[in-house]
């Protein structure tokens, strides 16, 4: 299979890299490397819409400066990528997340093994670890949960960790799917339903007490009808993977259906709203 590589120099590169990379996301590119001020970037050259690339990259010119090159390359080892470039990652002082050639650590409460592939949710991203730390300030024993467009799972693993009786994760992608189902035998979860596939398979009779979702504005705004119609009275809604300039959007799009934000936080201009049905 062949890949298009794409070099895109940033100045400054962070926080723009991981804002490029998840409007990439949007028009199939599938992994990045980043090696100083370039972020590598990768797609299979029959998915590539050239013209859509460069609006991506015109778009994030706005705020800060870009260079890039491209060119056709074979097939990479992905996991060898993913591996030299995945470190540990403390999501508070109770929680790491490390791969499993990482030396255990016996410090933290909760550990989160995860296989470094290209599947979205290693905990590195703002929008996994704002979403994670939040996660610790509510009560999930004996909840119902929903975790939409699961990626490595690690949302749901760490439900179940902090005690859920039911936890549902669904992704769209058949690599996602299977790797979050190979991240739950790491961690020895064995009470997390996944499935390859949309949220809306799922049955309406199914209601669930907190909903999880880490996915991109567009997608959030076209399904959040169906995401409400999976949740229960008085039950929570996470939502995280959208901009600063979403922010507004999205928050009154929810409060006008009948939710309450009890909570948001920023990081690197990666936003997360925390509502709560009224």
């Amino acid at each position: 299979m062949e890949y298009i590589e794409f070099n895109i120099k940033l100045n400054p590169r962070a926080p723009f890299s991981e804002i490029l990379s998840a409007k990439l996301n949007e028009i199939d590119f599938e992994a990045y490397v980043e090696e100083g001020d370039i972020l590598k970037a990768y797609i299979q050259s029959d998915l590539l819409n050239l013209d859509a690339a460069k609006q991506v990259i015109l778009d994030v010119s706005d705020l800060c400066k870009i260079s890039y090159t491209f060119n056709k390359i074979e097939k990479k080892n992905w996991n060898q990528e993913w591996e030299n470039s995945f470190k540990p990652v403390f999501i508070n002082n109770n929680c790491l997340i490390r791969a499993d050639f990482h030396k255990e650590n016996l410090d933290v409460e909760h550990e989160i093994i995860i296989t470094p592939k290209m599947s979205f949710g290693t905990g590195h991203h703002e929008t996994t670890s704002m979403i994670m730390n939040r996660m610790f300030d509510i009560n999930f024993k004996n909840k119902s949960v929903l975790d939409i467009g699961t990626g490595t799972g690690v949302l749901a693993i760490l439900a179940s960790k902090l005690k859920a009786k039911k936890t549902v994760a669904c992704d769209v992608d058949e690599w996602a799917y299977k790797n979050a189902i190979e991240n739950s035998i790491l961690n020895s979860v064995s009470d997390i339903d996944f499935f390859h596939g949309d949220h809306t398979e799922l049955e309406e009779k199914f209601k669930f007490d907190i909903v999880l979702v880490n996915i991109n504005t567009n997608t959030i705004l076209k399904n959040i009808d169906s995401y409400i119609m999976l949740m229960s009275t008085k039950s929570q809604i996470l939502l995280s993977g959208f901009l600063d300039p979403d922010v507004k959007t999205i928050k009154d799009k929810i409060l006008d259906l009948g939710f309450k934000l009890i909570y948001e936080n920023n990081k690197n201009k990666w936003q997360m709203l925390h509502f709560i049905r009224e």
